[in-house]
This record gives C-alpha cells, sequence and structure tokens, in this order.
C-alpha cells in the first residue's frame, strides 16, 4: 500500500496542477499524512470539471463522466479513465460474492442524468456471469413489476426505496437482495424474511467521487464493511477536532483516499459519512467500519447524540421529518397524517423515542431535550437524504 500511495503522489507531483504545491515538500517521501489538506466536496466542484480544472491530471484521456451531488442546485461532475472505472467495477463484482451464473439479477438501480451506479452495477454484474434484467428502478412502477412477475429474478439489486415499492408478499421467488445508497429499516427487513428472503446484504460502500470503498462479507451485520485496503486508505476523524480516530466504538467521519484514481484524484476527501472501527466477529482480518449514517442524519442536541433512523424505526410506519433547533434544545417531530394509521399521543411517541437511543432518553428525562409533536399534512421536502430540517 505504501509504494503504491508514493506512485501515485510522485505523480500527481508531476501532473496534476492543484496537488503539485501540496506534494512538492514530499521529495524525500518524508510523508507526515495529516499534515496533507482534506479534499472537501466543494472543493472538487471548484477544482474539478465544474470549476477550473486544476483537479484533473494532464495526459490522461476521460473515459466516463458522471453526475454527483444530487439533483438540485448546480452539477458536480466526477471523471474516470477507462482503466480507472473498470476497476470500481472489478472491485464491486467482488461486493456481489455471493451471485452464482445460475442467478437471474433485476439491476434496479436508478439510470440516466449521468448517475454511475446503474452502468457500473451492470458492469460488475456481467463479471458474475449471471442473467441480467437491466430494469432501472426509475422505472414506471407497474411496468417493474411486470417484469419481475414475468422472469421471477431470484435477485434483487437496487436502493431500498424502489426495492420495497415494488415487491409484494407472493413474489417468494426472491431469495438475495444486495442494497446500496440507503439502509433499510428494521420493518423493511422483516418484511423481507416473512416473504421468503433471508439474504440480505450491502452491495458496498462508495460513492461517486470516491468510488468503491468497502464491502461486506457473508459474516458482517447489515451495517459493517471490510475496508478494501490495496484500493483505499480509510480514517474516521473527530467531527469537532478533525482528528484521526484510531479507537474502537467511536463515531466519527469517513475520511478516504483512493490509491488508484490519477484523472481526478481523491486524496483525504471527507465523506460526509460517519461510522466507528468495530471488531467483527468474522476471520476476515480486515480493517471494518460499522456505518451510521450521513453527517446531516446526525443530531447533537444538549450534548447528546442521536441519529434520524433511529427515530425513523421507532415511529415505523408513520412518515416523519425532524425539525431540530439547536438553540433551545428543542426536537419537533413531524408526523405525516394518515387515515389508515391510529394517532399516536405524546405519550406513547415519547415512550418510543426514549427506547430507540439511551442518549436521546437521558436528554428527554433530565428535561434537557424538549420533544414537541406536529401531524401535518405533508412533510416538508428537503434536498438532504434524510428529513433533518434545522431551524
Amino acid at each position: 500500500m505504501q509504494e503504491k500511495l508514493y506512485k501515485l503522489i510522485d505523480f500527481l507531483r508531476e501532473n496534476n496542477e492543484y496537488y503539485s504545491k501540496i506534494f512538492d515538500k514530499f521529495r524525500n517521501r518524508d510523508l507526515n499524512w495529516q499534515e496533507i489538506p482534506f479534499l472537501t466536496r466543494d472543493q472538487i466542484y471548484k477544482y474539478g470539471l465544474s470549476g477550473d480544472k486544476k483537479l484533473l491530471s494532464k495526459n490522461l484521456k476521460i473515459g466516463y463522466i458522471f453526475s454527483t451531488g444530487g439533483t438540485t442546485g448546480k452539477p458536480k461532475y466526477i471523471a474516470y479513465t477507462f482503466e480507472e472505472f473498470d476497476l470500481v467495477c472489478f472491485y464491486l463484482a467482488h461486493c456481489y460474492e455471493g451471485i452464482e451464473p445460475s442467478d437471474i439479477v433485476a439491476n434496479l438501480f436508478m439510470v440516466g442524468n449521468m448517475w454511475a451506479s446503474f452502468i457500473s452495477v451492470n458492469k460488475a454484474l456481467e463479471k458474475k456471469r449471471c442473467t441480467i434484467l437491466p430494469i432501472a428502478g426509475n422505472t414506471e412502477y407497474t411496468l417493474i413489476k411486470s417484469y419481475i412477475q414475468y422472469f421471477k429474478p431470484n435477485c434483487i439489486v437496487g436502493l431500498p426505496t424502489q426495492i420495497m415499492q415494488v415487491l409484494s408478499i407472493d413474489m417468494n421467488f426472491v431469495k438475495k437482495i444486495y442494497y446500496g445508497g440507503e439502509k433499510f429499516l428494521e420493518s423493511q427487513i422483516n418484511f423481507l424474511k416473512n416473504m421468503g428472503c433471508d439474504f440480505i446484504r450491502s452491495g458496498g460502500y462508495a460513492s461517486v467521487d470516491a468510488d468503491i470503498i468497502a464491502y461486506q462479507c457473508k459474516d458482517l451485520y447489515y451495517d459493517q464493511h471490510h475496508i478494501f485496503v490495496d484500493h483505499q486508505i480509510v480514517e474516521i476523524i473527530d467531527i469537532n477536532t478533525e482528528q484521526v480516530i484510531f479507537e474502537y466504538e467511536k463515531v466519527g467521519e469517513i475520511v478516504v483516499t483512493n490509491l488508484d484514481r490519477y484523472l481526478c484524484p481523491v486524496i483525504r476527501y471527507r465523506t460526509g459519512d460517519l461510522a466507528r472501527w468495530i471488531k467483527p466477529k468474522c476471520n476476515c482480518n480486515l480493517p471494518t467500519i460499522e456505518l451510521i449514517g450521513r453527517y446531516d442524519d446526525w443530531i447533537r442536541l444538549a450534548s447528546y447524540d442521536f441519529y434520524y433512523k433511529d427515530l425513523a424505526d421507532a415511529l415505523y410506519p408513520y412518515s416523519v421529518s425532524l425539525k431540530v433547533n439547536r438553540s433551545q434544545n428543542v426536537l419537533t417531530v413531524l408526523i405525516k397524517k394518515d387515515k389508515s394509521l391510529k394517532k399516536l399521543d405524546e405519550e406513547e411517541i415519547l415512550e418510543r423515542l426514549k427506547n430507540s437511543n439511551w442518549q436521546l432518553k437521558e436528554g428527554i428525562e433530565n428535561n434537557l431535550i424538549t420533544v414537541r409533536v406536529e401531524y401535518v399534512e405533508e412533510l416538508p421536502k428537503t434536498n438532504k437524504r434524510v428529513n433533518v430540517i434545522y431551524e
């Protein structure tokens, strides 16, 4: 790994305008890693394909250009050489190690809009030599269901949201599910198991900016992943101090360095994802993280930490958003009105919330966090992956 890193640094020093000044002082390989500045989304936008292009290395042919950063605001683009993208698909295929050539696999990742997920997953599935149904999750739902009913795939890959909207309890031919981009709620996992699908595994931890970072072996739990150590250097940093965390179980932000990206390099990139180092129960002997959620998903009130997913799971099947007033330590739970569901009283909601996270429980019981409940006709729209709104 060390030689691979120095090879990358030597190349970037000579061929990349953005990193040439940063790495110039490391000519003697006297590398103090934590002196290297973090790379952020804003810098990728400013210096990458969307900006002055200083992040793009010279003398390399662009193969693919993908859009990242969501559907709102100005687009941000990431470039790969063909060789770099082939390597991404090689590692991604390893994330699907449970797929056999005899499997029929429905690809429900989102297609179009210069997104990377569908095409990269399809190329990875080709390496598994399985039968592929390239349906895409943004196909009309009744049409997706008809394809699934007709071809009866035993494996589905895609976003949990899309998967859950097209499956029904009678589709007991679906035996394997690989998911990405979001987490399954506990209630959704129970539904899948009730329909006879016991093989539910992450299709890898990745981002378009940094590409594939980690994978899940058969012995890991839903949010746990082994690092691809030949491909990425992963750090976890303290959210407040930005110091590197080495101890187990302490939550921080994931920072990644891709060892194989030369065209549009990713060095100490702040992903915005939260995780902690863990000791896995498997025998793979690899560094392992447990994903906690997005930084947007993390909430701190009165020095207590909790997560949107905790509350969403606690109040399922109700659809909820959260309003967070940090200055007054007030958490407002917005619940969408639903005639098919019995209205919960505030006391029951409080008990559910307290049972979801011990820190939230302690904050409420010590009168340090105030919880308010509002039933609304529609939940507010946000451009975040989770519905947390800060006042």
